[in-house]
């Protein structure tokens, strides 16, 4: 009887935990959404006639980041900071809609929204069902992500071929589709504390991988 309720309690404390994470993922995309239509509709001419300010917004995002492990500590500061960094994201994005819009690829935003949908999804049913262990791939997750920041910093040097951005694209979806999947065993496993780390976690990689799809699909144009 003691046992029965000894796993009751834990199912209940399991539910709860992810119901938290799902809430506050929804929170992070619905503040990045919010960010990206204010910044398109409203702070598009102050992004692209003050280089200074994007550059701002780039630093405030990596402080935010390096910190985290502080704030998500703290109420109601860690719930303010979480919006704002997701919100913050999304605003910067909207130069890169708009340049999309202008060329006349507006239909490529919706196509990599769909994509980046069906991969999360996939990526996380698989990540949630299978035996597979993906924790063992953290080293190797982690290495690629360092491998893929120092070949981005060079092309920004060294503009990329359409090949190269294929490429790189490329490998950058297969990374935060690692990522996602990695993540979702966390989840699953209950692997990670603080229902905020796994939340940001995972917005940080939905974010990336639909840049990633954006990327590929405009490789050529």
């Amino acid at each position: 009887m003691e046992l029965s309720h000894t796993q009751s309690g834990a199912g209940k404390l399991r539910a709860t935990f992810f119901g938290r994470v799902i809430m506050l993922f929804g929170l992070a995309l619905g503040a990045s959404a919010v960010g990206s239509y204010v910044g398109f509709n409203f702070g598009l001419d102050l992004m692209i006639g003050r280089p200074g300010i994007m550059l701002l917004a780039f630093v405030i995002e990596l402080v935010l980041i390096f910190t985290s492990h502080w704030w998500k500590q703290v109420r109601p500061l860690n719930y303010i900071l979480f919006s704002f960094f997701t919100f913050i994201t999304g605003f910067t994005l909207a130069p890169l809609l708009y340049l999309l819009i202008a060329q006349g690829n507006g239909e490529l935003i919706y196509r990599a929204l769909a994509a980046t949908m069906l991969t999360f999804a996939a990526a996380g049913l698989i990540a949630w069902k299978t035996d597979i262990n993906m924790f063992r791939l953290q080293g190797l997750l982690f290495f690629g992500l360092v491998g893929m920041i120092i070949v981005g910093l060079i092309g920004i040097f060294f503009p990329f071929s359409s090949s190269m951005e294929g490429i790189y694209s490329f490998f950058g979806i297969m990374l935060f589709t690692g990522f996602i999947m990695f993540d979702i065993q966390r989840l699953r496993f209950n692997a990670v504390q603080n229902e905020m780390d796994i939340a940001l976690q995972l917005y940080l990689d939905i974010f990336n991988l639909f840049l990633f799809i954006l990327r590929f699909l405009n490789r050529d144009r």
